[in-house]
């Protein structure tokens, strides 16, 4: 609600700075909502411990407990993504708000899925935090908003590719602007110009929307797989 309020009425401004002002909006809506998914890790810390021990006692199985988890993850984090959707696009009056939703479902999903995998790995909810944060402070400044891609180092463009940041910020981005005619700007003339300068105008959002859900889904197996290997308990 305070970033809505904040960039209230934003849509029915043209204005160059009013491009300025929608970037900043799309970038801090992805990364602020995604960064928060840090917050869980603890529950993730703490419900392992569970599971190492019904696992020992035969009462867990790893892909069923991995299903039911990621499954009963899936409403809560629609239900914050509708609300922070209308609480964003709707006072904002921004474009395409049921792309937005989608977009900010699967990056949400995809960001608890990572915490999950890191949960799995650190002796501590600290350590996790503290590596989830690092992780995620990496891949916004690679996502293509801070810096384009092309002015990206060669030693740090693979951050680019394989941060989940990436496609998630490019159909916020292409969503939002793409409808738009004109621009009040001497180097934006419309939407397009737009995507044109942050280099996202060479792929279409149902791809970005893919890669998103091929990343929960290979998060899911690697955290499986984790739990499978190193978290077999005792009996």
């Amino acid at each position: 609600l305070m970033v809505g309020l904040m960039y209230l009425g934003l849509g029915d401004s043209v204005d160059h700075s009013d491009i300025i002002s929608r970037t900043s909006l799309l970038f801090y809506v992805a990364a602020f909502l995604v960064f928060m998914s840090v917050a869980v890790l603890p529950f993730f810390i703490f419900e392992r411990n569970v599971f190492v021990r019904e696992r020992a006692n035969g009462w867990y199985y790893v892909p069923a407990y991995v299903l039911a988890t990621f499954l009963m993850s899936l409403p809560g984090l629609f239900l914050i993504s509708l609300v922070s959707t209308t609480l964003v696009v709707l006072p904002a009056e921004l474009n395409g708000y049921w792309v937005f939703l989608l977009d900010l479902f699967l990056s949400l999903t995809v960001a608890e899925a990572y915490m999950a995998v890191i949960a799995s790995l650190v002796p501590h909810y600290i350590i996790g935090i503290a590596l989830g944060a690092a992780t995620y402070g990496f891949f916004m400044l690679c996502e293509g908003f801070l810096i384009v891609r092309s002015d990206i180092p060669d030693y740090f463009i693979w951050g680019h590719y394989i941060a989940f940041h990436t496609y998630s910020f490019r159909p916020f981005m292409v969503n939002e602007f793409e409808p738009i005619k004109h621009f009040d700007s001497q180097q934006f003339k419309d939407g397009n110009a737009v995507i044109e300068f942050y280099e996202m105008d060479d792929k279409p959002i149902w791809k970005d929307m893919m890669v998103l859900i091929g990343y929960a889904l290979l998060l899911q197996i690697i955290f499986a797989t984790i739990l499978q290997v190193y978290h077999k308990g005792k009996r």
